[in-house]
């Protein structure tokens, strides 16, 4: 039977549009949640957010359309291995959305993982060596609006035609989408003059390039990225930023990263309030609360043990792809979209067989 795999490829970029998954993750309460949590904490009453979330929605039209389209791929042919992983991988966050609060951090462990003790040592010895030093975090002054128009610079500068958006509608200070090729800005957060061109290496040189990359390429999936190629994705862009020398300018982002793995670590074991309390030994309040919203999000109920866990990819991504890297791997192939580590022997065979092109995008400094 011949099958259409770029009729799927387009099936699989609407169905990942419509579920929208990161937009169903971010509480429509936060802001009255946020001002609940500290007021309580002026107090010295703990409180754990409680979160509401869009309205659920009916996904059967969509699996049944996965299920049927997975039948059909041939699971030893290279490329369609690719469409199976993503058809998985889609359902897994259907799955996540469906699930009440158990499920759903035991579903996030299916997907993302869970911090191994190597990143977790790795994080904890970030913070504790930047506590012993006594850094204090700089001010954040940039605001929103500079920002984005820095990275609408940098964007025209690199010859690349996407969007910059500025949005009250997610966690993060930033967020691209290969899908929409834009930039979302989070409306609520300054930024610090280090960070402004540790940024643009992050989000422009490592994740829009990827994504621009991805999009020269003859599938959709390419741009929005391979089944599990998050890791590798937050790794490689850790990586350009030490090696663009942007760490030692920015010295408390590795403390943030580590932040984020150690918040994961502890809100798989316990509550909101008492994951805070902990972050607090090394962050302000504000950020102590920023790092455990991020990983508690996806809960209704905050104060029970789970964690949306794809934020201990950063410490645990960089750990990778620096071996990679430091074992003489091609960084150029991680330039080809938006794939993972594990993805590679498939990626190389497809380019060597004509099927992928070459990446068009890749930093100067590395070329």
């Amino acid at each position: 039977m011949d099958i259409d795999i770029s009729a799927i490829d387009r099936n699989l970029s609407d169905i990942s549009g419509k579920i929208d998954f990161y937009s169903f993750l971010t509480p429509i309460n936060q802001e009255e949640e946020r001002k609940r949590f500290f007021s309580s904490l002026e107090e010295n009453k703990p409180y754990n957010p409680v979160f509401c979330y869009k309205s659920e929605r009916d996904f059967s039209a969509e699996r049944e359309w996965l299920e049927d389209t997975r039948k059909l791929l041939d699971p030893e042919d290279p490329l369609h291995q690719i469409f199976v992983k993503n058809a998985d991988f889609i359902s897994a966050h259907l799955d996540m959305l469906e699930s009440d609060d158990k499920g759903f951090s035991e579903l996030a462990i299916k997907s993302f993982g869970s911090p191994d003790k190597d990143s977790v040592d790795l994080a904890k010895k970030i913070l504790d060596e930047g506590r012993a030093s006594g850094y204090i975090f700089p001010e954040e002054a940039v605001t929103p609006e500079e920002m984005a128009s820095i990275l609408e610079k940098k964007l025209e500068s690199a010859g690349i035609e996407w969007d910059v958006v500025i949005s009250g509608k997610i966690i993060p200070k930033i967020t691209v989408s290969g899908k929409n090729r834009t930039i979302y800005v989070n409306s609520g957060i300054n930024y610090t003059e280090a960070e402004v061109e540790r940024l643009k290496i992050h989000e422009i040189e490592v994740h829009v390039y990827r994504g621009a990359n991805g999009s020269n390429q003859p599938y959709n999936i390419f741009a929005e990225g391979l089944a599990g190629y998050n890791e590798t994705e937050e790794g490689l862009a850790i990586y350009m930023e030490e090696k663009a020398g942007c760490l030692e300018l920015d010295t408390r982002q590795m403390k943030l990263y580590a932040g984020r793995a150690l918040a994961v670590n502890h809100s798989l074991r316990t509550s909101f309030y008492e994951t805070f309390k902990v972050l607090c030994g090394y962050f302000s309040h504000d950020l102590a609360y920023r790092l455990t919203e991020r990983v508690k999000r996806g809960l209704k109920d905050t104060s029970i043990k789970g964690a949306f866990t794809k934020d201990f990819h950063y410490i645990s991504g960089f750990r990778k792809v620096r071996e990679y890297l430091d074992d003489n791997g091609d960084i150029s192939i991680l330039y080809v979209g938006k794939v993972g580590l594990d993805d590679l022997v498939i990626v190389k065979k497809l380019m060597e067989e004509g099927a992928l092109k070459p990446p068009r995008f890749i930093p100067d400094f590395i070329k």
